[in-house]
């Protein structure tokens, strides 16, 4: 019997037949679910007609559909309960929302709701966080190059040329004749190893040579005496798996050697730490860098902007960071990442010289 005909088996019939979200009655007849009432916003939606439909089985009127829609309403008619389900939909071409819940006697109503804008508008938001990643970790990549750059014009001219001025000024110093001038001789020659070091400690701060020469593993031990030492804060460095079986890209070794130290720097101003372990740990898959303190700990918060920085640029390579953190117990930051970038990734590089 229709629902029409029956209206104290349906209470809500002005709502049923006004309301702009197509629904449909079904029960279950010999195992088969059946049509037994919709409402003309699922004719209108659906484009099909009441009186074609109305005591047909529900694969006869929709021969193609998927799986699920069938299966909320005979968990709904199974469970006697609300049952949901979200999916795409090829025979409306959309994205739908559907929301099966019983109603008297045995027959369950389907209501749904067209989603496609929601669905599209969600994938454009995906798709522009994951652009935003890819420029955050590009931007990284290309910083890196012009640090390289520059860092090697600092070496290759500035300090060759400081270096012979200090040569320079050494023999003038031993001159006989230079006893005169010699206490201006000697303050040129501080002054000048003093640039030469500045030179030498900025070059540092721009591109590790350790990093491109000898891989990621020396450069972060480097790091960490730079860093850390000069604090007082004693560290280890701890290695798992051989560099040389699991080499990693040039662009993955930038971006953890480049995470770490914003890692270390925080560490430096905020942990209150006395010691730091790094430990590399290298798989077929993956390589991770874990960065652990034993200082006051984040307190509850780990959402600040640095470590969603460091999320960020991990994520575009395909990466993530677990922080693991007790107040008083310190903090541990745990970076992963793939060895290997993707072939057509924007991130990917032939060129593989720090990836030890």
């Amino acid at each position: 019997m229709a629902i029409s005909e029956s209206g104290k088996n349906f209470s809500y019939r002005i709502l049923f037949e006004r309301v702009f979200d197509p629904i449909a009655v079904h029960r279950i007849e010999d195992g088969n679910i059946t049509f037994v009432d919709i409402n003309p916003a699922y004719e209108r939606v659906m484009k099909l007609s009441r009186d074609n439909v109305i005591g047909r089985k529900f694969h006869d009127v929709w021969p193609n559909a998927e799986s699920k829609w069938s299966g909320i309403i005979r968990d709904c008619l199974a469970q006697n309960r609300t049952v949901h389900c979200v999916g795409e939909s090829a025979d409306i071409g959309g994205y739908l929302e559907a929301i099966a819940f019983p109603i008297p006697t045995d027959m369950a109503a389907v209501i749904f709701l067209d989603r496609t804008k929601l669905k599209r508008s969600e994938d454009d938001r995906r798709k522009y966080q994951a652009q935003l990643r890819e420029l955050a970790a590009r931007l990284t990549i290309s910083e890196e190059d012009t640090r390289r750059r520059v860092a090697t014009e600092l070496h290759d001219r500035i300090g060759y040329d400081l270096i012979c001025q200090l040569r320079m000024l050494r023999e003038i110093e031993s001159m006989n004749d230079a006893e005169n001038i010699r206490p201006q001789i000697r303050s040129l020659i501080a002054n000048t190893e003093r640039i030469i070091s500045g030179n030498r400690s900025l070059i540092f701060e721009l591109s590790p040579p350790a990093l491109r020469e000898a891989g990621l593993n020396p450069a972060l031990e480097e790091l960490a005496q730079n860093i850390l030492e000069p604090h007082g804060i004693s560290w280890h460095v701890i290695t798992r798996g051989s560099a040389e079986e699991y080499r990693a890209d040039d662009s993955v070794c930038v971006i953890l050697y480049r995470m770490a130290r914003e890692l270390l720097i925080n560490i430096v101003k905020h942990s209150g730490a006395s010691a730091v372990n790094i430990i590399i740990n290298r798989k077929p898959e993956n390589i991770t860098v874990a960065v652990e303190d034993n200082g006051k700990g984040l307190q509850g918060n780990t959402k600040g902007f640095g470590l969603f920085s460091i999320k960020e640029r991990l994520l575009a390579l395909g990466g993530n960071l677990k922080i693991i953190s007790e107040p008083g117990e310190g903090v541990m930051a745990v970076m992963t990442c793939p060895l290997k970038m993707k072939k057509g990734d924007i991130l990917h590089d032939d060129k593989n010289t720090s990836g030890r």
